[in-house]
């Protein structure tokens, strides 16, 4: 069975995946090329969709966990939930210029790669954050107990993209990643 930690870790690889995904798409923008922009609207749909309503508030659950057991020295677990809704902003943000370069709409070149460029590495560095520092304390500090407790709390979802059963509106996305891994190993 795999525990919510490792659950995380799993989401976390996949993330990373859409976004190197995203930065291919960025970097044929970047040299006056035609990049899809259906693939990056459904990457930024699917980050509105399973980071930003399951993944997010199972680490908030986890951060909250840690916190009621170790309270002194986990500062920047207090401030996680707080990062996760400007992540969520970010993302709005990012699939309201993606809805404008698909609707034809003017936007200067540099302004559309500056915001994928924002989305990108904001969401590196917070998963890098989570990867270093988050998931190792709670390694260390909760039970086996205490991670059953928190999954028995848990909104259980499959991830809509990469499960085995691929949500029906992320069909399209998971046949794009499924070629861009033939050609990239």
């Amino acid at each position: 069975m795999t525990n919510i930690i490792q659950e995380l870790r799993i989401e976390h690889t996949n993330m990373k995946q859409l976004l190197k995904i995203l930065e291919d798409q960025i970097g044929i923008f970047g040299i006056a090329g035609q990049p899809d922009y259906t693939t990056a609207q459904d990457i930024i749909l699917y980050f509105l969709d399973f980071p930003d309503q399951c993944h997010h508030p199972k680490e908030n659950l986890l951060a909250q966990k840690l916190l009621d057991l170790s309270p002194k020295g986990a500062e920047f677990l207090r401030q996680l939930p707080e990062l996760h809704e400007e992540l969520g902003a970010l993302t709005q943000n990012m699939a309201k210029v993606i809805r404008r370069v698909l609707n034809e709409a003017e936007l200067p070149r540099e302004d559309v790669s500056r915001a994928v460029e924002e989305f990108i590495n904001s969401q590196r560095q917070h998963i890098d954050m989570e990867e270093a520092s988050f998931l190792p304390l709670a390694e260390h500090v909760l039970s086996e107990a205490d991670l059953e407790e928190l999954e028995s709390e848990i909104f259980q979802r499959e991830d809509p993209l990469f499960a085995p059963k691929v949500e029906e509106h992320f069909a399209m996305l998971r046949d794009h990643i499924l070629r861009w891994q033939e050609t990239h190993g």
